[in-house]
Formats: C-alpha cells, structure tokens, sequence
C-alpha cells in the first residue's frame, strides 16, 4: 500500500484528522464528560424555546446546542450568578411573614454595650415662643456606618387596647448601644418640618434631636 500521502502517519494507521475532525471529537467528549455530572433535564434555569435552541435564564444567554450551555454552566458567569442567586434566596428565607403574607424583616440583635451619654435642655423658638427640648447624644463607639435613628412612641393601655394621650416616647436606637426611651408629657408635639428634625455628626460622634411643642 501506498503510504507517501499519508504525511505523519504510521503503517497500519488512518491518515491524520483535520481540524474539523478534532473539534468534532473535542465537542462530544466534551459533551459526555459533563453529562457525566450534570443532569440538564433537571436544570431549572434552561429553556428549550420553539427553535431548538437552548436560553439560561439565569445569565439571559442562548445556545445552540447542550455542549455549549453545558461549558457556560462551568463558566465563571454562571457561576457568579449562582451565588448572587443563592446570596438572594438565604436572605429572603431570614425574613419572616404575617398573617397576609406580607413580609417582614426580622428584628436586629446585636451585643449591646450600655447606654449613651447624652444632655438635654429646655429651649424656646423665637418667633412662636413654643417651648421644646433638644436632646445631644454622644456615640463615640457607634458601629462604623450605622446612623442613629429616633421615633416618637404613643404611650399604649394593654388593658384598654387604647392610646394615652397623656404622654408619649422618644426613642433613640444607635448600634450597639442599649437603646433609650424618654417619657415625654402630651401628645402635642408640633411635627413640622421646621419644629422636629435631627442631625448626625459624624465627625464628632454626635446626634441630636431637638422638637417643640405646639401652642395651646
């Protein structure tokens, strides 16, 4: 037999396969290697659309045939998005929910360390004449990046499932300080923008609250 065209093959052998030939035989092993360890049918994230051609729905991309979507689910793609997915899912499952079905977040706990220092005095606004409080908070060891937050609490009657009315709280919440309540007399305290506002210092570590009450 004749062998001179056969150019790097030896006797006994077929002549050597073209490119085409190799990346055919590189695309089906490559093919049974992952079909090995990975079941596509059971994949939630492909699609098969009217055309054949396979979609992820997890990346938004399209295939044209398993091999390829099969090496796009080792990619680094697929799976970065696997973990944002998986990131997502861990934190929906540590929220609650009512009884609507609504959901809500889960109340923070953290190790508190004592309460704040902290001043108030009586202040008066020149033009009304109302009379109000400012309250200063010093929170030198307050978590780096939380902001200290304030909410003004109606006094509640668990007998009466009512509201007194005769006075209400001023709630201060800084992590990880313990948070603190102020009884504050009435329930006419002017909410105006001018009236009530706060302002956080972050320089100096220091928060202050100030409102007024309204005239009678």
């Amino acid at each position: 037999m004749d062998y001179q065209n056969r150019v790097g093959s030896k006797k006994g052998a077929g002549g050597i396969a073209g490119s085409a030939e190799t990346n055919r035989y590189r695309r089906e092993r490559l093919k049974n290697l992952l079909q090995s360890k990975i079941n596509i049918d059971a994949d939630p994230y492909v699609l098969k659309n009217h055309l054949g051609v396979l979609e992820c729905k997890l990346c938004l991309t399209t295939h044209m045939s398993e091999s390829s979507y099969l090496t796009h689910t080792t990619g680094r793609r697929h799976q970065l998005n696997l973990m944002r997915r998986a990131d997502y899912e861990k934190n929906r499952n540590q929220q609650g929910s009512d009884k609507n079905g609504k959901e809500v977040i889960q109340k923070r706990y953290w190790k508190k360390i004592g309460k704040p220092e902290y001043t108030y005095k009586k202040i008066r606004d020149p033009i009304s004449l109302s009379k109000g409080l400012l309250f200063v908070f010093k929170l030198d060891s307050i978590k780096e990046g939380i902001k200290p937050m304030y909410k003004l609490q109606p006094s509640h009657l668990p007998e009466s499932d009512q509201n007194d009315e005769s006075h209400q709280y001023l709630i201060l919440s800084a992590e990880p300080y313990t948070n603190l309540a102020f009884k504050i007399p009435g329930d006419s305290i002017d909410q105006t923008r001018d009236h009530l506002w706060d302002y956080w210092d972050q320089d100096n570590k220091e928060y202050c609250v100030q409102f007024f009450f309204k005239n009678k």
